[in-house]
């Protein structure tokens, strides 16, 4: 069902304005342009490539994370939510991706503005790996949590995907501060972290998307009027194997 639906009734003159916030809100998404790893974007910023590796260069120390240009939206009763197409990946690859969020503005990862005749300063160069970010937390490689710098081994999240299929990954965070992965509209992992004595993520405060292109992407799209899976679509089976965006 559609998140229209879902709407208060409200006078025509609110309800426009209430719509037009959160249709504006959908239509704003994209990826920032920096900070950012060795990326390429397209289509204003809602498409993300990942760079050709340099000859020379350890790839494990390459920073590949791009985050969203502002905070994700938070969904009444449901919370903070986004989707992205994978369309191009590795078939031979278990570990596609990292996803998930991060409580840690981006802006403040890049270097202050100089002074008015100053040189300008050095960015701080982005970690190879975002979870060295404070407040980050994401999931996927190969069968890893990063919670707030903090690792713990899941089971693999995208080991049934089928090669040269698209395929839908999304990433909701839960009221109670968990984070769940699904693959297809699909919940296909939740990680709660109470279970493991570590606090729950803030979603009282403005989160960020992060996605790390550490795996076997090439290439994913933003999808920015994606709304967060109902209980019927989540709660429904599995299609054989995962893989492949839904026909």
């Amino acid at each position: 069902s559609s998140w229209l639906t879902n709407l208060p009734f409200l006078p025509f003159g609110r309800h426009s304005c209430v719509l037009a916030r959160a249709l504006d809100a959908m239509a704003t998404l994209a990826f920032a342009s920096a900070p950012c790893g060795e990326v390429m974007f397209k289509r204003n910023n809602s498409q993300v490539m990942r760079s050709t590796p340099k000859l020379g260069v350890v790839v494990r120390d390459v920073p590949k994370a791009v985050f969203s240009a502002e905070p994700v939206r938070k969904f009444p009763g449901k919370g903070h939510w986004f989707e992205l197409r994978v369309e191009d990946f590795s078939g031979a690859a278990i570990n596609i991706l990292g996803i998930g969020y991060t409580a840690t503005d981006p802006a403040s990862l890049l270097p202050p503005l100089a002074e008015e005749g100053a040189p300008p300063p050095e960015a701080t160069p982005l970690p190879g790996r975002p979870d060295k970010i404070p407040r980050t937390y994401i999931a996927g490689y190969a069968r890893s949590v990063y919670w707030n710098g903090e690792r713990v081994e899941i089971e693999p999240c995208f080991d049934k995907l089928k090669p040269f299929r698209a395929v839908q990954i999304g990433a909701l965070v839960t009221l109670e501060g968990s984070l769940q992965i699904y693959i297809n509209r699909k919940l296909k992992m939740e990680f709660d972290p109470s279970a493991h004595g570590m606090e729950p993520m803030p979603g009282d405060e403005p989160l960020w998307a992060i996605i790390d292109l550490a795996g076997g992407v090439r290439k994913a799209t933003l999808l920015r009027d994606s709304v967060a899976p109902s209980p019927d679509e989540s709660s429904a089976a599995h299609d054989e194997g995962n893989g492949g965006a839904a026909e």
